[in-house]
């Protein structure tokens, strides 16, 4: 990641990825596949944290990987939201780019 501060659903992706590689083991693509997509929401919407996932995997993955983001959410809350207006049209609700 070249900056500190994960500002995309990819690099919020990854910051978990690797979190979780540092303290389970395993590989970044190994956690990015049960992670999943990060989806990102409209801040306006959603202001207390403006992105989410839905983790898959054994339930003491998932758990794991819900921790990781309790933990990220905490210091990186958010990412690049899409456009309020196209949200409420249903025109985007997730995004990679």
């Amino acid at each position: 990641m070249a900056q500190d501060k994960p500002t995309t659903v990819d690099e919020m992706q990854d910051l978990l990825a690797h979190l979780l590689t540092g303290a389970v083991g395993k590989t970044d693509a190994y956690w990015k596949k049960l992670i999943g997509p990060v989806s990102a929401m409209p801040i306006i919407l959603h202001p207390k944290s403006n992105w989410r996932i839905v983790p898959k995997g054994k339930p003491v993955e998932i758990e794991a990987i819900e921790k990781a983001a309790a933990v990220v959410r905490e210091a990186h809350p958010y990412v690049l939201s899409p456009r309020t207006n196209d949200s409420l049209k249903g025109a985007v609700t997730s995004h990679r780019e």
